[in-house]
């Protein structure tokens, strides 16, 4: 099959975009100092697909009672996450408490549920890997944490798996 001259043109530039993107990425200099990337959790599945795009919504901000797409609170973000997955869990931090079963530190992985308890009410987030967990906060939206941070040690109940 012959390409077009207008498949030879959008090829071209796709080309030369590509190009350019990798010179930029080998520029030194180019980048900001401190770098985070996200190794991919456990390998192909639901849980890396789940991580994978709960990341995507990093910077939404928070608004109490938000379920997506644009703004979230803590349940809210579970909510619209598992959904995308066609994966019905509670809406409320309560229900998402009561959801799945508990499980041990020794045995998290990506995808499963932090929660916590802070000034009474509960918080919740998906865990990226062993030690980070993305959530919607109050005052820096959709963020990753580490669970070991003294903040969420010191308010930290259980993990629960859903899947």
């Amino acid at each position: 099959m012959r390409m077009g001259s207008i498949g030879r043109v959008k090829a071209h530039r796709l080309l030369l975009g590509l190009a350019a993107f990798l010179f930029l990425l080998s520029a030194p200099g180019c980048a900001p100092k401190k770098v985070r990337l996200y190794e991919p959790a456990h390998g192909p599945g639901l849980r890396q697909n789940i991580v994978d795009y709960a990341i995507t919504l990093l910077g939404k901000h928070y608004r109490n009672g938000a379920k997506g797409p644009d703004t979230f609170d803590c349940s809210g973000f579970v909510y619209y996450v598992y959904g995308r997955f066609n994966i019905v869990v509670p809406l409320s931090t309560a229900g998402l408490n009561k959801t799945g079963h508990a499980i041990s530190k020794d045995d998290v992985a990506a995808a499963d549920l932090a929660i916590f308890r802070i000034s009474g009410d509960y918080h919740v987030g998906i865990m990226v890997n062993r030690l980070e967990f993305v959530h919607a906060s109050k005052s820096r939206g959709v963020v990753i944490d580490r669970i070991d941070a003294p903040y969420w040690r010191r308010n930290f109940t259980h993990f629960r798996r859903v899947l």
